[in-house]
């Protein structure tokens, strides 16, 4: 990967309904030629997928947050399930360290969050941060070191 390509990377990040044509006139390709670099980085499994932000907020869940959990070991599978099942469960990454689940989730308000917790809390110990905003969410792509 060179150069140009982090840069398409870093222009289908910001916007990934961004057309063929933008993107050449900014990184000085054709389109075609940025359809076929594209289309190598899906191969490559480097993009894994194109994506909608969702304001959650606007949809009536004001609260939203992060949940740290470290269910006990023989529960964990059925934890997995449970946040897979878990409609305000919205992202969940394993971890490594004293917590090993990072839970992301969206509520309508404090009883649903109470309820989320205290099912939680039936798998191990967890400690919960309520988001106040997001102050960016994806950064661009430093560009590879030249080479000379």
């Amino acid at each position: 990967m060179d150069a140009t390509d982090y840069k398409i990377l870093n222009l289908l990040q910001a916007d990934c309904r961004i057309t063929l044509r933008a993107i050449g006139d900014q990184v000085g390709l054709t389109p075609p030629s940025v359809s076929e670099r594209i289309r190598k980085m899906e191969d490559e499994g480097v993009i894994r997928s194109y994506g909608v932000e969702i304001d959650r907020t606007r949809l009536g869940y004001a609260v939203t947050g992060y949940i740290m959990a470290a269910p006990e070991p023989e529960k964990y599978g059925a934890f997995c399930a449970f946040c897979e099942g878990h409609p305000a469960v919205v992202e969940h990454h394993h971890l490594i360290g004293s917590y090993n689940a990072l839970l992301r989730f969206a509520v309508k308000d404090t009883d649903e969050l109470e309820e989320l917790l205290s099912r939680i809390k039936t798998f191990g110990d967890s400690r919960t941060e309520l988001e106040l905003k997001p102050l960016f969410r994806t950064k661009a792509l430093p560009l590879p070191p030249e080479r000379g």
